[in-house]
């Protein structure tokens, strides 16, 4: 279970001021601010889910704290990693389960650009995309929530869940 977040330059360098981590003359992080970077975007207080969502059977699955972190700077951009596991296995020859990633309020937008198959001991397993495709009415809410400030959250609760790209993953 994977993750890999890459920050966008704007919220990279708001990371930087965030956690204290410094880049140095050339632009790279050392390797403490990239341990800071790291422990900052995995270490999340209780109720607090990494805004990743697990469901299966219509049910939302509980998912353990992240482990394994870490941090690499590219091209000004930050990227994180971690795994995500389970706090209990998962039965998937049922049917499909399915991950969204997005902020509920819809402050911050995520883009799955990647899968990676097959899931080791999963057995003969498939995970798949399904991105987020604006009909008009999506479009519409999407610009109302554009011309919201910063201070400003959305009426609608949940709201970042009716954007959020899947990740389908099939077991047979």
């Amino acid at each position: 279970n994977l993750i890999s977040w890459t920050y966008n330059e704007f919220t990279a360098s708001t990371l930087f001021d965030i956690l204290d981590a410094e880049p140095d003359g050339n632009g790279d992080l050392n390797q403490d601010d990239l341990a800071k970077i790291a422990a900052g975007e995995t270490d999340w207080p209780p109720g607090y889910n990494g805004d990743v969502y697990l469901e299966s059977g219509h049910r939302p699955v509980e998912l353990a704290k992240p482990t394994n972190a870490s941090a690499e700077m590219h091209d000004d951009r930050i990227a994180v990693r971690f795994d995500l596991p389970l706090n209990e296995p998962l039965d998937l020859s049922m049917g499909a389960a399915i991950v969204r990633l997005y902020d509920p309020t819809y402050y911050y937008a995520y883009t799955v650009t990647g899968v990676t198959n097959p899931i080791p001991g999963a057995g003969p397993c498939q995970a798949t995309i399904a991105a987020f495709e604006a009909d008009a009415a999506a479009a519409a809410l999407q610009e109302q929530l554009a011309a919201l400030s910063r201070d400003e959250m959305p009426e609608q609760a949940d709201v970042g869940r009716l954007f959020a790209d899947k990740i389908v993953l099939t077991c047979s």
